[in-house]
């Protein structure tokens, strides 16, 4: 059975769709109200509605960035699957799995996404783990406006940098 999709206007800039296949929600805020002509997709795997809600409010205010939100693993790999997201916000504990089971499913992907960890209980041990283990970073809860649009920010820089080295590097395979 095909996926419903439902849109409903938040604001002259915004809209929201509504998936019922496995409760996927993208936001999107239009280019030419924010005076860029790029968008940053970004992938939020947040199950609670309310630190998804704080996120929103946050990028809806600031950014024109696309914002995807899957509420469990399985969902978000499907729908990496499809789409190139270079930017994944996951929640550090997820319905069946974790942080570290979204780094180790973004590795298989040919350019692996900047994966970011939400918390709410978060220290200083935690955000080393994400660094070591490969994370791009740990988001505290609740969140801080300057410090989300800089992390995302900067990650999606990253995954765009590393993902033009790697096409320079195939260019130059294939010329040699």
């Amino acid at each position: 059975m095909a996926s419903v999709v439902q849109t409903q206007q938040l604001n002259p800039e915004a809209e929201v769709y509504s998936g019922k296949e496995g409760d996927l929600t993208t936001i999107s805020v239009s280019a030419a109200s924010r005076g860029r002509s790029t968008r940053l997709e970004v992938l939020a795997i947040i199950p609670d509605a309310r630190d998804f809600a704080s996120l929103q409010f946050i990028m809806l205010g600031h950014t024109n960035w696309n914002l995807h939100r899957a509420t469990d693993l399985p969902t978000a790999l499907s729908f990496l699957a499809k789409h190139p997201v270079p930017v994944v916000l996951c929640s550090k504990e997820l319905n069946g799995a974790t942080w570290k089971d979204m780094l180790k499913a973004a590795e298989r992907f040919p350019n692996p996404q900047a994966v970011l960890v939400h918390a709410v209980q978060a220290d200083d041990a935690l955000g080393m783990e994400v660094l070591n283990s490969g994370g791009y970073d740990l988001l505290r809860s609740p969140f801080i406006t300057e410090h989300v649009l800089r992390a995302i920010s900067l990650a999606g820089r990253r995954w765009h940098d590393e993902a033009r080295a790697a096409r320079d590097i195939s260019r130059v395979k294939a010329a040699s």
